[in-house]
């Protein structure tokens, strides 16, 4: 009437490859917005938008239906994404403080033309971590240049594609500070940087903004501060105005300022 069971039943070896066959689900498509999306970036002149993830994955899309996605090797948290404008290619900075370029490559002998998204290139800062912790990328109109700014205050430029150190293009703090008066200095440092903008009608003239407030325009034909902007708030961010004779500043307490760019005068 009842039947007796006894411990460890029998497992059958080809039933359980069987069963792996029939249950060996694999990702094999994913589609749709990526989950904990963690940097953007977006191409006017394509029209492509990327979206970096926490766990290290990049995903483009375009017009309905076209949508690319990469894969960074290791599980790292894909902190910035910067498209270099009309040319198929985009650098991510990861939280291990790498930079890599991603090109939309054509697929070997596809009759169709088919395009992926391939890592092509990487690199890092050589140094101390905690001083050439990146903290700002920006990219020169011309896509040939990339300014990286650091958690010690220095930037380096870099040529684009290959990540390659620009001759004579790396800036440093004492560069700075010998172009600011000394009751702005106080032996204290500038801080991180926070903030790079390129001119909109001159490349050569860029803002670079530093945590305590200073913002200068850095002139890269003659490697010098043409002008420089005195301000106590810390800094969160620049931008131009569209007039490109003035630009705002942000800071963290929520206030917003106008600067004059040639008189060096807040309103």
């Amino acid at each position: 009437m009842f039947k007796k069971w006894k411990k460890g039943a029998h497992i059958d070896p080809q039933r359980e490859k069987v069963k792996e066959d029939i249950f060996n689900f694999k990702k094999t498509v994913e589609h749709g917005f990526p989950h904990h999306p963690s940097a953007f970036d977006y191409d006017p002149i394509l029209k492509l938008m990327a979206i970096g993830t926490k766990t290290g994955a990049v995903k483009i899309f375009g017009a309905p239906g076209v949508e690319f996605t990469g894969v960074h090797p290791e599980v790292n948290q894909v902190l910035q994404l910067h498209f270099l404008h009309g040319q198929g290619r985009i650098v991510s900075i990861l939280d291990d403080n790498t930079m890599r370029m991603w090109e939309l490559t054509n697929i070997k002998d596809d009759p169709l033309g088919s395009q992926v998204l391939t890592e092509v290139g990487a690199s890092e800062l050589a140094g101390r971590p905690s001083m050439n912790q990146i903290t700002v990328v920006s990219i020169r109109s011309s896509n040939d240049v990339m300014w990286v700014g650091t958690e010690g205050g220095g930037i380096y430029s870099l040529t684009l594609p290959d990540f390659n150190p620009r001759e004579g293009g790396t800036i440093h703090q004492d560069q700075v500070m010998q172009s600011i008066p000394d009751h702005y200095k106080t032996g204290k440092a500038l801080g991180p940087v926070e903030a790079i903008q390129e001119h909109p009608n001159n490349p050569s003239l860029i803002l670079i903004g530093y945590s305590r407030g200073l913002v200068v325009l850095w002139n890269d034909s003659t490697q010098s501060v043409d002008k420089y902007y005195l301000n106590d708030k810390a800094l969160e961010s620049l931008s131009w105005h569209s007039n490109c004779q003035e630009f705002i500043s942000a800071h963290n307490d929520g206030y917003l300022c106008t600067w004059r760019l040639e008189s060096s005068s807040q309103h």
